[in-house]
């Protein structure tokens, strides 16, 4: 029986029909919630392991099995949760009937029987139909757990406060509760038609011994002592149920009110819910049992039919679970259809059900030897590495290289890879054999599946530009082959380049950039990231692997928007175009801290078509408040000092301009002029691409960022970026840019004062003769309170 019988019989309502017990309550009702145990018995994973896909994780099982409350051993009475399992015996509004917990389908051979056999059929055919339809409500709420690229989706599988906690079922009617959370909607669907499955073993004579010491009678039916569960409760099958399915002598119970033995009302002469329940008793979760409940004669006669009708429950649950997963692989492929039960099984599917491929390709190179960074590649894989999940889930591989790759580690799981196969650096650099390798194994690996869940991460010195023409146009085209080949197939590729250019014309950027036109947004196009690493800056490794991990690995872990966080000795690449007009960055910026950023336009070094400008613009995050921005229109390098007088998170927006030009334009020619219509003639439209590099420069390199609170008390207007009175082809050489009172003009910049104030001046101007403008229109005279900032070729 279950609490809620008492509280409809109180209002006069039809009662529901009792299974086994979904709450603990002993005393009065003598349940011992064996629907919990049962459904954690199926299903709980060993002690302390992580799921394999069948098992269940302990929140996960928590909504289906549902959880009880003790207090030094003692239950406290309706503390708890009833889980899916129990939703049929829910009072909310009303619980299921009959059909739900395969009663009324009673039948013994014996003269003047109430119901014939065939009638007890078609009354079982109704419950056997009834668990299907909760089947099919969990294999369609499914559908809603993974989006069209095969990603869990967000806030669909959270069991956390923040996205609802528990699952709440209470839909009795058959119906798919479209506003829930998928997970929680498909469990619900699941764990009704798991009610149902368990009932009929605890209201059914299937696996009951025979109480011989009596005649066969209503008040005492045969037992059919079966060793195997019942064929008709595949919840996968369609139609009705065949007669060689059913065993003649087969019954469950007539249930009314009241539930006697012998039976009264509709239920007289029959063999009753009462009389053939194994609804009580103790069930350990070490499939050992305790004392079996005095409600449940059958059971207390002979105590294995409780044991029995126990131990086929959780057989047929096991059964009827491996049914759902097969389901779910039919109907929405095997990809889809296992990241399904990923997410059902798994407590953070959206972290844990990847199933994601990563090759990790080290530089081994003679020039890593002599730049020294061989250790420091090592430990960027080992913390890459120790980033992955575990159990099955990621896999690993570890590729050497230098003129050749060897692969030192195949693709296997994280907790035993290597990363150095003890060998003697040498030789040349080749990106491209180490990426052709890398992109051959990952797809070997996982023939169907490593689209959008593949990583490859490459981790290197740069390479030695050869004095062979041809050699360096064969080398530059392989690896631009390559890449290309990764955006198609779906595969991320992340470069780190272990040798920061300390400036844009420096000899490390040619090695990071090894001849290789097209090379940073070829890499970027594949979503990944292309950045340069300083060394000397402490955590380096932690803070490029966070980069790489919150940008998302691969393709199936990008849920959030696109907002890349800054660190400081790492210098990011950021491509711009029709696609992908705009990107922004953030930065957690600390109280006295001082923050050197440097923007430099690439397109004309080979890397992006150019054809068009972009804007550099500074916000405070917080309020949404911006503080100036920058026009890039050349090559010149910006250099922007923020000095943070409070704590505040930093955004920072690039955005391609508006106005493009036909067809690429070199820049460096300061009387730039707008093609005429006779010279666009047969020319394509030239499609604009910027790519540039950011690098931030911190005061504060190793602060503790758990401490940071973000705040600000910025409250200026918005700051426009104009390109004044221009249009495409008039001269870009000089501007006219708002500026701040108590200023002055520096070297052909304009330079902040130390002022404690400062307004904005109507009628203030400056010349700058550089490739950046800047504007600060409307810039509040509180600005200084949060952070003062200047730059040179448009300094504030």
């Amino acid at each position: 029986m279950m609490l809620s019988i008492i509280a409809f019989g109180l209002v006069g309502l039809t009662p529901p029909v009792a299974g086994f017990g979904t709450i603990n309550e002993p005393v009065v009702l003598g349940q011992h919630n064996e629907h919990e145990m049962v459904t954690r018995l199926a299903f709980q994973c060993p002690s302390g392991q992580r799921s394999d896909g069948i098992c269940f994780e302990p929140r996960s099982l928590d909504q289906l099995a549902g959880y009880h409350r003790d207090v030094m051993g003692l239950p406290l009475t309706g503390a708890g949760f009833n889980g899916a399992v129990g939703a049929p015996d829910t009072l909310d509004p009303v619980p299921e009937g009959p059909e739900a917990h395969c009663d009324d389908a009673d039948f013994v051979d014996i003269p003047g029987y109430p119901q014939s056999r065939e009638q007890a059929t078609a009354n079982l055919q109704v419950c056997v139909d009834h668990m299907r339809a909760r089947f099919r409500q969990a294999s369609v709420s499914a559908e809603g757990l993974v989006d069209e690229r095969n990603r869990i989706r967000l806030g669909t599988v959270e069991l956390i406060n923040a996205f609802g906690g528990d699952c709440r079922f209470a839909f009795p009617s058959l119906q798919i509760n479209v506003l829930a959370r998928p997970k929680c909607s498909t469990l619900e669907g699941f764990g009704r038609a798991l009610h149902g499955v368990q009932d009929f073993y605890s209201h059914s004579n299937w696996a009951d011994w025979t109480d011989n010491s009596k005649p066969i009678s209503s008040s005492n039916p045969p037992g059919l002592a079966m060793n195997s569960t019942a064929p008709f409760l595949d919840l996968r099958a369609s139609g009705p149920i065949t007669p060689d399915q059913i065993p003649h002598n087969l019954t469950t119970g007539c249930f009314t009110i009241p539930d006697t033995t012998p039976g009264s009302g509709n239920c007289a002469g029959r063999v009753t819910h009462h009389t053939i329940n194994k609804d009580h008793g103790v069930i350990n979760l070490d499939a050992t049992f305790g004392e079996v409940g005095v409600f449940s004669l059958r059971a207390a006669v002979i105590p294995e039919n409780f044991h029995n009708a126990v131990m086929a429950a959780v057989q047929a649950s096991r059964e009827a679970w491996t049914s759902l997963r097969d389901e779910l692989r039919y109907r929405y492929g095997k990809t889809a259809g296992n990241l399904m039960i990923c997410a059902l099984v798994r407590d953070d599917p959206i972290k844990e059900c990847r199933t994601r491929t990563v090759a990790i390709a080290i530089d081994k190179s003679q020039l890593s030897v002599d730049h020294g960074t061989m250790e420091l590649e090592q430990a960027l894989a080992k913390e890459l590495n120790s980033r992955l999940t575990r159990h099955g889930l990621d896999k690993v591989e570890v590729i050497e290289f230098s003129e050749s790759a060897q692969v030192i580690y195949p693709m296997g799981y994280p907790e035993s890879a290597v990363f150095d196969d003890n060998s003697k650096p040498s030789g040349r650099t080749n990106l491209g054999h180490a990426l052709e390798l890398a992109i051959n194994d990952t797809i070997a690996t996982q023939p169907e599946t490593y689209t959008d869940r593949a990583a490859i991460v490459i981790l290197t010195s740069g390479a030695q530009k050869p004095d062979n023409p041809n050699e360096m146009h064969s080398l530059a085209q392989l690896l631009l082959t390559q890449t290309n080949r990764a955006s198609q197939e779906g595969i991320r590729i992340h470069y780190a380049c272990i040798n920061s250019p300390p400036s844009p014309a420096s000899q490390p950027w040619q090695e990071c950039n090894p001849g290789s036109q097209g090379l940073i947004p070829s890499i970027l196009k594949t979503g990944g990231t292309f950045a340069f690493l300083n060394p000397i800056f402490p955590r380096i490794t932690s803070d490029f692997i966070n980069l790489i991990t919150h940008r998302g690995l691969a393709w199936t872990d990008e849920y959030l928007p696109d907002t890349t966080r800054l660190y400081p000795g790492i210098t990011l690449a950021i491509l711009l175009d029709s696609d992908t007009s705009s990107k922004s960055l953030f930065y957690p910026a600390s109280k006295g801290e001082t923050l050197n950023f440097t923007i430099q336009d690439r397109s004309l070094e080979g890397q992006g078509l150019g054809g068009g400008y972009f804007s550099i613009t500074l916000f405070e995050e917080k309020d949404k408040i911006k503080i100036a921005t920058y026009t890039s229109c050349g090559t010149e390098p910006l250099t922007l000092i923020y000095e943070a007088t409070g704590d505040l998170d930093l955004k920072v927006v690039a955005e391609l301009g508006e106005r493009y030009f036909s067809h690429p334009i070199d820049l460096t020619n300061s009387q730039v002029t707008e093609p005429q219509a006779d010279d666009r003639e047969g020319e394509e439209t030239w499609e604009p691409e910027i790519v540039f590099t950011i690098e931030l420069v911190s005061n504060m390199p190793t602060k503790d960022e758990s401490t940071t609170e973000t705040k600000s008390s910025i409250v200026s207007d918005w700051a426009e970026a104009t390109i004044s009175g221009s249009v495409v082809g008039e001269t870009l050489t000089s501007e006219t840019v708002e500026v701040l009172e108590e200023t002055e003009t520096v070297d052909g910049t304009v330079g902040k004062t130390e002022t404690e104030s400062r307004v904005v001046s109507d009628d203030a101007t400056a010349t700058i003769e550089d490739s950046w403008m800047a504007s600060t229109a409307g810039v509040d005279t509180e600005t200084l309170m949060v952070g003062n900032i200047s730059g040179n070729h448009g300094e504030l």
